[in-house]
């Protein structure tokens, strides 16, 4: 439960650092918590690097496009600050560290993984925009063309 919160509180604050307006700010924060209880859920059951960070993804993106549609903002005022826990800072840091002081294997191991979690990331929020878009936007394109 605290990770729920700390997730959203980050998000939060990289909002306002970004000068999002608030509604998206907060609206951010939320899309973070949830995003982060599906990430936890997942952790505990599936024991694959990339699955929770991949499902975590996907439930942020789809749910930030569903709030873009619902507040008519652009989706990057929501998916920003709330794929912004997931991000592997940590796991890229500390393999600099690792690399630096000449642990090479275990570094590079790192890297790896970092980079993994990243694509993960990336995969998730674009399926999700693949998926959940063209579902919103189906009745805009079945209504009948005006004639001028």
């Amino acid at each position: 439960m605290s990770a729920v919160l700390l997730a959203a509180g980050s998000a939060l604050l990289f909002g306002v650092v970004y000068q999002c307006p608030w509604r998206a700010v907060l609206l951010a924060g939320l899309l973070a918590a949830l995003g982060w209880g599906v990430y936890a859920a997942l952790a505990k059951v599936a024991h694959l690097m990339v699955l929770p960070d991949f499902a975590g993804a996907l439930a942020v993106g789809a749910l930030a496009e569903v709030a873009a549609v619902w507040r008519r903002q652009p989706v990057s005022l929501f998916v920003v600050p709330a794929i912004i826990p997931f991000v592997p800072g940590y796991t890229a840091y500390q393999s600099m560290l690792t690399l630096i002081r000449g642990h090479f294997v275990s570094g590079l191991g790192l890297a790896l993984s970092a980079v993994v979690i990243a694509g993960s990331l990336a995969v998730g929020l674009a399926l999700a925009t693949a998926l959940v878009r063209p579902m919103l936007h189906r009745r805009r394109l079945r209504a009948p063309l005006r004639s001028r």
